[in-house]
């Protein structure tokens, strides 16, 4: 089952099991997931909006800087799919966030149409089991 193609995002929510519902970048999130034939991958989502820094492109506030960073979610590596069990594994080569470096990210997937599904494995944190739901709309057929 191929996923190579470019994805732009239509919709981020944590879902947990007792029913409620965060949007962790805004219920308007904007990304760009792309899957290459050659197998890397690279994954982007950002909040609307975030502040430019006052002070230039690259001096913040430590107030600027936390908003960019909790605003901000990117890494990029290789992946694998296992079509039999629905999932993608992604080794993550560079992150935004230094410890996911190094590491193996598994996503639940599926696909519909144009539509790709990713899910986080579910995770119990304060009594509470959560997952993250991504839905991408394909924007480039792969090339065939």
């Amino acid at each position: 089952m191929g996923i190579e193609g470019t994805y732009r995002l239509v919709h981020c929510a944590v879902i947990y099991s007792d029913g409620a519902v965060e949007h962790p970048y805004g219920e308007d999130a904007e990304g760009l997931l792309l899957y290459s034939r050659a197998g890397y991958f690279s994954g982007h989502l950002m909040r609307r909006g975030v502040s430019c820094f006052r002070t230039g492109a690259r001096k913040a506030t430590a107030e600027e800087t936390r908003a960019a960073f909790l605003g901000y979610l990117g890494y990029f590596g290789t992946y694998a799919v296992d079509g039999a069990a629905a999932t993608v594994t992604h080794t993550v080569l560079g992150s935004w966030h230094p410890n996911w470096v190094g590491t193996d990210q598994v996503r639940h997937f599926r696909r519909d149409g144009a539509q790709l599904v990713i899910e986080t494995p579910a995770t119990r944190s304060g009594g509470r089991t959560r997952f993250t739901r991504l839905t991408w709309r394909r924007v480039e057929a792969a090339a065939g």
